[in-house]
């Protein structure tokens, strides 16, 4: 691979040095009459096209590297972070849904058990109204004698509830940690959406330049395509500094998305 590029980058600065004497030769053929073989202006400007021409193959190769790298680690990244939101909804899900199913069959079990007894609360309840003390008196014997199954019930309710909503606290506390890892990591997507912003603006003057350049050189304006060259490779440093800054902030999503998937209970 890399002795793959490095042919490439060679057939590139082959392809541009070549452009870059073709240009020059152009230039020659269509200096304005006026222009004197003595005029430093021009000829000064001639030369550092050359020069400039170097810059601009240099930095035109690395910042499309750059891209590259960018593309892979953005795509990277990217499906991780899908993953990890994954794993972080699943944390201790196993054993919560069991919980919730022991807490749901103990409530099931005994709604039958409880539902009688508070019937009969009720009936007996309605007796004193009456004065009924017969009743009442039935009605109570009925109710002692379920009692002690009751609390067992309600006991038994009371504590796989209990469990679960300990489980559903722990849990909540285990996702919190990994959560508060990766807070930063939308701060630094907002940010590199914003660079990428720049970049667009930066290409579109760096379009609007060429062709400044190209009507240079067919009117045989050396100085006007020197320094349209010359505004190109700014622009091209300045994309290259973008850049650079995305790769950073990507990198430092990927160490904060691996620092969060550590935190994951296995």
């Amino acid at each position: 691979m890399i002795d793959l590029l490095q042919r490439r980058s060679a057939h590139n600065r082959y392809k541009i040095g070549l452009v870059v004497l073709i240009l020059c030769f152009l230039l020659f053929l269509v200096r304005p009459p006026f222009v004197e073989a003595s005029d430093t202006g021009w000829d000064s400007a001639l030369t550092s096209i050359d020069q400039l021409h170097d810059n601009f193959s240099a930095l035109e190769l690395t910042n499309k590297q750059e891209k590259q790298q960018i593309q892979v680690l953005h795509k990277q990244n990217n499906e991780k972070l899908k993953e990890i939101n994954i794993q972080i909804q699943l944390i201790d899900k196993v054993k919560l849904d069991r919980l919730k199913t022991e807490a749901d069959k103990s409530q099931k079990k005994f709604a039958p058990l409880l539902k009688e007894y508070t019937a009969i609360g009720k009936k007996a309840t309605e007796a004193r109204k009456r004065k009924d003390h017969k009743s009442v008196l039935l009605f109570e014997l009925k109710r002692n004698r379920m009692k002690a199954s009751v609390l067992a019930a309600r006991q038994e309710i009371m504590l796989k509830k209990d469990a679960l909503t300990t489980a559903k606290k722990q849990a909540s506390e285990k996702t919190k940690i990994v959560k508060n890892i990766l807070v930063p990591v939308q701060t630094l997507k907002k940010q590199i959406t914003a660079e990428n912003k720049k970049i667009t603006d930066f290409n579109k003057q760096r379009i609007a330049a060429d062709k400044r350049y190209k009507a240079a050189v067919k009117q045989g304006d050396a100085v006007k395509a020197a320094a349209e060259l010359r505004f190109i490779v700014g622009v091209l440093s300045q994309i290259h500094e973008s850049q650079n800054k995305i790769i950073e902030w990507e990198t430092i999503i990927r160490s904060a998305i691996y620092a969060a998937e550590a935190k994951i209970p296995k």
